[in-house]
């Protein structure tokens, strides 16, 4: 029996698949970098005449923001696995037979940190990440309060990652949860989070949605 799919179900069109169109752009202008200089102007023309396109249909702030709270399931907007969100990498979770999550994700160039190697704060977004979806399957629809991670090991660029998390516990508001990322056999990641539960009062007011006329 196939493991059930903790994140959001990529969609082949739509938004998601201008999402993962322009992924390949990013990665294609980070590998080329200066290459791309002698045709820089036609490019950029270009882009711009795109990006006014795209931006012709967008609404305003708060109607967008509103928008994407109003979608059932996993958020298909997140900046560490969202299907719609075209900074997003392609992180996918499964939900293993104890409960605990398993994903996989291969990171390009854009996510360099070290030369050849994975950014520090990518590896801790995939964590947090992680973490809260962990907390979400258990019945706990949490934010992060605390994050802490131990480097281990640098992972290389465009290395499978596999990444593991599950849910530890509950402490009155607060949730617990920790995982890993591995390549191979090599854990080059630990993190453990606190997170507090979003039906706390005191969470509900700091992320309390400001007005229209607010925003």
């Amino acid at each position: 029996m196939e493991a059930p799919l903790a994140t959001a179900q990529p969609r082949e069109t739509g938004i998601d698949a201008v999402a993962s169109a322009t992924r390949r752009l990013i990665d294609a202008i980070t590998r080329a970098g200066e290459a791309v200089d002698a045709d820089a102007n036609r490019i950029v023309a270009d882009l711009d005449a795109l990006t006014a396109r795209i931006d012709a249909h967008a609404p305003d702030l708060s109607e967008r923001i509103a928008t994407m709270w109003r979608q059932p399931g996993p958020g298909r907007f997140d900046p560490a696995g969202g299907t719609e969100n075209p900074l997003s990498p392609p992180v996918a979770l499964w939900v293993e037979p104890d409960g605990s999550l398993r994903g996989e994700v291969t990171l390009r160039l854009a996510f360099q940190g070290p030369p050849g190697h994975v950014h520090g704060g990518t590896s801790a977004m995939l964590m947090d990440h992680a973490l809260g979806i962990a907390n979400a399957r258990a019945g706990y629809a949490a934010v992060t309060v605390g994050l802490d991670i131990s480097f281990r090991a640098a992972i290389p660029i465009g290395s499978t990652i596999t990444i593991l998390a599950r849910h530890d516990g509950r402490d009155g508001r607060k949730v617990r949860s920790s995982g890993e990322l591995r390549v191979g056999d090599l854990t080059c990641v630990t993190a453990t989070g606190t997170f507090v539960l979003m039906d706390d009062p005191s969470t509900r007011e700091k992320f309390r949605r400001p007005s229209r006329e607010q925003a």
